[in-house]
């Protein structure tokens, strides 16, 4: 005859206990999904959510990696100690009748398997997104959005760059402007500065996707180093609203041809956001 159940029974019930101990899954996830925009790292937290039946905050912070792996690497722990009683209940399942074990074993079973897939997808570097979610890669074009002295809305435009240093932005900008005589536009000193990527710079165009045949990185690059090279020999464009502005400049570095898509809707009529 197998023995009373209730120490198998106990132990299936000291497992559940430890899955949900002090609410670590539901902090880690929730720390997770603070910290990045990730949509497969978001949607993989939701995943883990709907296993275990519970609440988790989804409010996005700021995206910081470091924070990220902390949280994964506490989930990590937290799933060894819980694997830890589950080998307890292996070892001693086989002293009952099964008739208590199997059900809750078959539950089990799939809900740690399911957990240790997840978890394990969680473990990886999280794709650098904007602010909207959408995934940024070296050499899309990007914008930044903006006020003018007159409270208007505008673009300004950039170029992501890979570094050794993480995500950077090149962009093309001036200081004080003049309107010299006898013209319409303000112009200006450019210049070609090198920003550290945050999110607020939105994605707007993935060259490569446009114009596959005019996009190369090592080109770009060059095109962003003969810019340079013509600020420090003054011989460098001056910025101009219309003729040669910021989006000018990103398009040129991409696709070797200045353009303004925001100067074509001025053209047209449609209120200049630059």
């Amino acid at each position: 005859m197998k023995p009373n159940p209730s120490k198998i029974l106990r132990l299936f019930a000291e497992l559940q206990d430890r899955l949900y101990d002090s609410e670590t899954v539901k902090n880690a996830i929730s720390q997770i999904c603070r910290y990045t925009k990730d949509q497969s790292i978001i949607e993989t937290c939701e995943t883990i959510a709907e296993i275990l039946e519970i609440e988790f905050d989804r409010n996005f912070d700021t995206v910081n990696i470091d924070w990220h792996f902390q949280a994964v690497h506490r989930l990590q722990k937290h799933q060894n100690w819980v694997i830890e009683k589950y080998q307890e209940i292996q070892n001693s399942v086989n002293d009952y009748n099964s008739k208590w074990s199997d059900p809750l074993l078959k539950i089990i079973d799939t809900q740690l398997a399911r957990l240790s897939q997840l978890i394990i997808l969680l473990d990886r570097e999280p794709d650098i997104c904007d602010n909207k979610g959408n995934v940024i890669r070296p050499n899309d074009l990007v914008v930044y959005l903006c006020k003018d002295e007159k409270d208007r809305d505008y673009k300004h435009y950039g170029v992501v760059r890979a570094t050794p240093n993480g995500y950077r932005v090149a962009h093309f900008f001036t200081g004080e402007t003049v309107k010299p005589e006898g013209k319409i536009v303000r112009v200006g000193i450019g210049y070609v500065h090198l920003a550290h990527y945050t999110t607020d710079w939105l994605f707007k165009e993935r060259p490569e996707k446009e114009h596959p045949e005019k996009v190369s990185d090592i080109q770009i690059e060059a095109r962003i180093q003969k810019s340079r090279q013509k600020i420090l020999s003054a011989k460098d464009p001056l910025w101009n609203l219309l003729s040669y502005n910021c989006e000018h400049w990103a398009r040129e570095m991409v696709y070797n041809e200045p353009k303004s898509t925001q100067y074509e809707e001025m053209r047209l009529g449609n209120n200049f956001k630059n």
